[in-house]
């Protein structure tokens, strides 16, 4: 594992959070959910740190096979070496269409607020169903937060509200 290792979930990782048979501690199931294919490992570490994941966490769900590694992160290219007139490499976030970006930005903030609060999401998961735009998921994000920030505590708020900030840039 080196710092600028990407690493995305597996199709057991993606069936993991929502069945929750494995029965992950609460902080390691954070982090296999912000696993996302674009983070490098050195920002995961960094977000496991705020949250209270163990250190070893990517090890565990390396092992349980939940997360695999995809690639490295790019180091910055100089501006020169960009061909005159290309358009710029596209950012993660700026990857995929309005819709796709709305919808993960939605399934992240349902995913992020059931785990947090369980059965007490619902009315919060009735005003995420009645969005539509990412417009009215940014008009969520304050709400989301404060929920978090409650229920699991302001590093973890922190940590996932940014996530959402990168999502709905």
């Amino acid at each position: 594992m080196a710092a600028a290792d990407i690493y995305r979930k597996t199709a057991l990782g993606t069936a993991e959070i929502s069945s929750r048979k494995l029965k992950l501690g609460p902080r390691v199931r954070t982090m296999l959910i912000l696993i996302d294919g674009a983070q490098p490992e050195f920002m995961l570490r960094e977000e496991a740190a705020k949250v209270g994941a163990p250190p070893e966490f990517l090890d565990e769900l390396l092992r349980l096979r939940l997360v695999e590694k995809v690639g490295r992160a790019a180091a910055a290219a100089p501006a020169a070496a960009v061909a005159p007139g290309a358009p710029a490499p596209a950012k993660p976030a700026e990857s995929g269409g309005e819709f796709e970006r709305f919808r993960a930005a939605k399934d992240f903030m349902n995913v992020t607020i059931v785990d947090a609060l369980g059965i007490k999401s619902f009315f919060f998961t009735l005003k995420l169903e009645r969005a539509g735009t990412r417009e009215d998921l940014r008009q969520l994000a304050q709400p989301y937060r404060e929920a978090i920030a409650k229920a699991e505590g302001d590093d973890q708020a922190a940590v996932l509200a940014g996530r959402l900030a990168e999502m709905l840039r």
